[in-house]
């Protein structure tokens, strides 16, 4: 809380005194802005359905069981990495579900669909040196090292 004192002088001016506490709340409030993720589409009331959330987040955790060193707690990763939440909410952008209704009825069916796109697109990569050239050689090195692709590109999410 700050505290307002008149200057003494004649222009009106007020003074704000704050004690340390309150500079201390203050910095807490700050701290707790900043760290605050926004909120996904996937995750937004009304936007998805409890099922598709359902899928999508168990496909995704699957996913993240299957390649952990892939998978980084920042929503800002470098590529070939990927993050749960993003991946979570690019699916469901991309309208995935959606376009493959009756092929995917459960998170299993879409996590073998999310396994198929991932060799595919290893396999374009591997057999093309021009599209290798446009990405670091640590970046493939690290993606093929660990046989997970998704992270290179977005063309997937729209098969």
């Amino acid at each position: 809380v700050y505290t307002s004192k008149p200057t003494g002088d004649n222009n009106n001016s007020v003074k704000l005194n704050a004690t340390k506490s309150d500079d201390k709340i203050a910095e807490q409030v700050f701290l707790e802005i900043n760290k605050a993720e926004p909120l996904k589409l996937i995750d937004m009331p009304g936007v998805s359905t409890a099922a598709d959330r359902k899928f999508i987040t168990e496909a995704v955790t699957a996913l993240q069981s299957q390649f952990p060193e892939m998978f980084s707690p920042s929503q800002r990763c470098r590529t070939p990495n990927v993050n749960v939440d993003n991946l979570r909410n690019s699916i469901f952008g991309a309208g995935i579900l959606k376009r493959h209704k009756g092929e995917m009825t459960s998170s299993k069916e879409l996590l073998n669909w999310l396994l198929v796109q991932n060799a595919a697109i290893g396999q374009k990569y591997e057999n093309n040196q021009k599209l290798q050239k446009s990405i670091s050689p640590k970046t493939w090195k690290k993606a093929s090292k660990h046989g997970f692709y998704l992270g290179l590109e977005s063309s997937w999410l729209f098969l």
